[in-house]
């Protein structure tokens, strides 16, 4: 008989509109994108190990090293595990549940690229949650995980984040998180949109393009609390693009969540927060015939397509070298959610 296996998995997520506000106090809406994902395994082991699957981990040299940690830092996805098994532990035991204490080996994979801006990192810790949780027996709500998933990064590994990234990959849907209506939540408001009508997105990435997001999101704070004028103004702006997206994104109405992607992007540039290799796909992406904006902090783009379909914008990008996956939301083509 075979030993029993405990799964999780979680997606990719691109930002639409409103961020980077939501690590401000603002608001964001976000998508999963569901051709990404990261997966966990837990097997019954003598010792606790975590280990990537196919242990692909190195370098071919040591100037590959050096130019991997200019631009990733020397964060490990192993740490991203254990810290979620600490704090979910530590979770469980002060709410007077004794999860098994027996060890296991974690094994993780994930094809999602990774800094560029589509919350991997968020995505393993949530994977390695749901695994954990499978295994303990234990039932959270999604804005319980997206709590738990928050404090990983937050409190134990000192990662600067917000909520937006951990909301949607915990709710596996379309969502907006308006830390607006309640100023005070420990967890802020978080509300599923569900789009009437099939909506077709593209999400794009430049690989070389990768920056860790807690160097954004430290300076933006820093300027925030320094009360910065035109860092005032644009969160309050980007919370509107948040709103209005997450309004036509469920009406399906794509010219109205355009403009709200647009309006986000050139927020974005005025914060400082578009850096050039990102500035570099969006331009590409209207040449294709689509409204882009980052998708987080990183070298990816969430792309409306406007003048073109998303087929052949992404046609367009794959001749210019540049990979992209689709994201499709709401019913199907038979009206099935």
């Amino acid at each position: 008989m075979s030993a029993r296996i405990w799964t999780g998995a979680a997606s990719a997520r691109a930002g639409v509109a409103g961020n980077p506000s939501d690590a401000l106090g603002g608001a964001a809406l976000a998508v999963p994108v569901a051709a990404l994902r990261a997966e966990v395994e837990l097997r019954p082991a003598s010792r606790l190990t975590v280990r990537h699957a196919d242990h692909s981990d190195g370098w071919a040299s040591v100037s590959d090293l050096v130019g991997h940690t200019a631009r990733l830092g020397h964060d490990g996805a192993e740490r991203l595990v254990t810290a979620t098994i600490v704090t979910l532990h530590r979770s469980l035991v002060g709410s007077d549940l004794r999860p098994p204490d027996d060890p296991f080996e974690v094994v993780w994979r994930t094809d999602i690229p990774r800094s560029v801006g589509l919350a991997g990192s968020s995505a393993l810790v949530i994977a390695t949650l749901r695994a954990l949780m499978a295994r303990w027996d234990v039932a959270l709500a999604p804005t319980e995980v997206a709590r738990l998933a928050l404090q990983v990064e937050v409190d134990e590994l000192g990662i600067a984040a917000g909520w937006m990234d951990r909301a949607v990959q915990a709710h596996d849907a379309p969502t907006l998180v308006d830390q607006r209506v309640d100023p005070g939540a420990a967890v802020p408001p978080m509300r599923v949109v569900e789009p009437a009508a099939r909506v077709d997105l593209v999400v794009a990435w430049d690989p070389e393009g990768a920056s860790p997001s807690g160097r954004l999101h430290r300076s933006l704070r820093t300027r925030l609390d320094d009360a910065e004028p035109e860092v005032l103004r644009c969160v309050e702006d980007l919370v509107d693009a948040a709103r209005s997206a997450a309004e036509a994104l469920g009406s399906a109405d794509t010219g109205a969540l355009a403009a709200a992607v647009k309006r986000t992007c050139a927020l974005r540039d005025r914060l400082g927060a578009l850096d050039p290799a990102t500035s570099a796909l969006v331009a590409a992406a209207a040449d294709a015939g689509g409204v882009a904006t980052s998708a987080g902090s990183g070298g990816a783009v969430l792309i409306v397509p406007t003048r073109s379909g998303p087929d052949e914008i992404r046609s367009s990008l794959a001749a210019l070298g540049v990979p992209t996956v689709p994201v499709q939301l709401g019913p199907d083509d038979d009206g099935d959610a």
